[in-house]
């Protein structure tokens, strides 16, 4: 949209093994070693530059109720979608993850719902993106009313997209959009 959204929390990004680098770092001192080193980590971002996201994402505005797929930096695939209902303290969070793993033909269970989807692809917990055949509309107001428990529900032509192109670890930027006053 042109616009700069600032997007705060999140499980991606870089984090340093707190005991295994504290470890390797007794030993270099107790050795004496004089070393230039990388940490050890137990998760890493996919870049070291100012964007540590690269430019192969998801992009998601719960504001708009919108998706956009960029792959190597081109817009592969974009489209409206319907994420959690935070009128029943469902809201999809916020912040920024990254696809944990993907699969084809799963059952997604909750306390009051069973749902068989096609293309499923987690990024926090048991909330994920994928498609909903259940749906009739996507977009809009639909999430206040009739959303989600958390999942980001996608048409199915869009589900199968993302889940054909994309691999584990894939950034997923999840924000809201601050609303302008008239």
């Amino acid at each position: 949209t042109g616009k700069t959204v600032k997007v705060e929390g999140g499980l991606y990004g870089w984090k340093i093994n707190q005991k295994a680098e504290a470890e390797a770092l007794i030993k270099n001192i107790m050795q004496a070693d004089k070393i230039e080193k990388e940490p050890i980590y137990e998760q890493k971002a996919i870049s070291r530059g100012e964007v540590d996201y690269g430019n192969t994402y998801i992009e998601i505005s719960i504001t708009r109720q919108h998706l956009w797929f960029y792959k190597d930096g081109k817009l592969l695939a974009q489209g409206d979608v319907v994420t959690g209902n935070p009128n029943r303290g469902n809201a999809t969070v916020t912040g920024t993850y990254f696809v944990i793993y993907k699969e084809k033909d799963a059952v997604l269970t909750g306390p009051d719902y069973e749902a068989k989807v096609t293309y499923w692809m987690p990024f926090f917990g048991n909330m994920g993106l994928h498609d909903a055949s259940w749906r009739r509309a996507f977009g809009g107001e639909i999430y206040k009313r009739n959303g989600t428990h958390g999942c980001v529900n996608a048409p199915r032509y869009l589900a199968k997209k993302i889940f054909e192109s994309i691999d584990e670890g894939v950034p997923v930027i999840i924000y809201e959009e601050e609303r302008e006053v008239n």
